[in-house]
């Protein structure tokens, strides 16, 4: 499928876009993802991503994170005991 407009902007060239059958799972609060062929791995993928996120975390001194970066692993670690 090509692609020609996007929101009312002129491309020069089209962009060439693959539909594909893919699920996804989303959080909107966090802005996290995953996506796979089935429920279960696009669900596998989210967690996976949680995980690597709540372990960089932990790891992390809050003198690394910009001020909006900090607000996002507070939000984060909101969701964990």
């Amino acid at each position: 499928m090509l692609i020609e407009k996007i929101k009312g902007l002129q491309l020069k060239k089209p962009i060439e876009v693959i539909i594909t059958k893919l699920y996804t799972v989303e959080n909107t609060d966090l802005n996290l993802y995953g996506s796979g062929a089935t429920k279960k791995e696009a669900i596998a993928d989210f967690v996976f991503a949680v995980v690597d996120i709540y372990e960089d975390f932990l790891m992390a001194d809050d003198g690394d994170f910009t001020n909006g970066g900090k607000e996002f692993k507070d939000k984060f670690l909101s969701y964990f005991n």
